[in-house]
């Protein structure tokens, strides 16, 4: 069983291979799991070994897991004791990968072992990226910045670039904009890339976004000859806006139960921010406006009681000083007339 891998590549340059179904594609997170069944006829090949593989060239795929009916249907000494696969003998295979990684990302075959020929029964690609599926939306016209974390790889680890693509096929994702570790910021179009090595971040920004923007990206790096997936996003271009489209997303917690910061959730809290400073402004200018006026009515009213205030005075002082101005000539008559 140990040269079964070389015994594929052999076949797969000699042999027939019966082609299987159309390429699957997979989305998971690094510590998920993986499960999938395939399907064989039972009647022919119930009692043939059962393979799962990973696809290192067009011309070999490498065995991660046997099942044998000699070994019960079930995983025959596997390598990789995150990956198991079980026989059910009546047509159908169990396979299963536990703790993915992101260098678990690739093209895996699903097939049975039949003397010279190769029946692959499914292909999936496993595309396992470092933070959760985001989801985006925004309106026509608008721009919009997200971050692509490579934080949770160390000193050893370290890329060399980092690329933003979109996908085009099942398989296939076609680089939009790319950079340099060292370069720090690179332009395409209306697509920019810039990099943060302090926090260990690549911002991307969209501006003017167009209807045809809308789709599937990748934001990946190159590490050591292979291809590692940071994050996958959708982004859907609306004509109008919806508030209650704008933004859908989960969220990937961290090791010690921390909620991560996404980009749609910076959006959004940006937005509102936004929204609310603004009501905070109209609230404020009103408020002081009011306060103005208040003050002014008050002043003028404050005036005009003074200034009434005086006048009363005035005129009681007047009013007092006239019987006083009477009573005296009254009393130099009376002396006249005595006299």
């Amino acid at each position: 069983m140990g040269g079964f891998p070389a015994r594929l590549l052999l076949l797969a340059l000699t042999g027939p291979c019966i082609a299987g179904k159309d390429l699957e594609l997979v989305r998971k997170v690094q510590g998920g799991a993986l499960t999938t069944v395939c399907h064989y006829n039972e009647h022919n090949y119930s009692q043939r070994e059962k393979f799962w593989c990973k696809e290192r060239s067009d011309l070999e795929c490498h065995t991660l897991v046997l099942s044998s009916p000699a070994a019960g249907r079930n995983s025959l000494n596997p390598p990789n004791a995150r990956v198991n696969l079980k026989d059910s003998g009546t047509g159908w295979i169990s396979v299963s990968m536990a703790e993915l990684q992101v260098e678990d990302s690739g093209i895996y075959w699903c097939g049975v072992s039949d003397d010279l020929k190769i029946i692959q029964l499914k292909k999936i690609k496993l595309a396992v990226s470092y933070e959760a599926p985001m989801t985006l939306s925004a309106k026509k016209g608008d721009s919009i910045s997200l971050n692509c974390s490579y934080s949770m790889m160390d000193d050893s680890r370290r890329p060399n670039n980092f690329t933003w693509c979109k996908m085009v096929t099942a398989t296939r994702c076609q680089p939009v904009v790319s950079v340099e570790i060292d370069k720090i910021v690179n332009t395409q179009g209306r697509t920019r890339i810039q990099t943060d090595m302090r926090y260990r971040v690549i911002i991307v920004t969209l501006v003017v976004l167009q209807l045809r923007d809308s789709g599937e990206y990748h934001c990946e790096t190159h590490l050591q000859g292979s291809t590692v997936l940071l994050k996958m996003i959708t982004l859907n271009v609306l004509e109008s806006y919806d508030r209650t489209a704008f933004v859908t997303t989960s969220r990937p917690i961290d090791n010690i139960g921390a909620i991560l910061p996404t980009a749609a959730r910076n959006d959004q809290q940006s937005w509102y921010s936004e929204v609310n400073f603004n009501v905070l402004c109209i609230m404020a200018g009103l408020l002081g406006t009011k306060f103005l006026t208040a003050l002014l009515i008050f002043i003028v009213t404050s005036h005009r009681r003074s200034k009434a205030t005086e006048q009363e005075i005035h005129s009681r002082n007047k009013h007092q000083l006239l019987p006083l101005t009477g009573l005296k000539k009254g009393k130099e008559n009376a002396s006249k007339t005595r006299m």
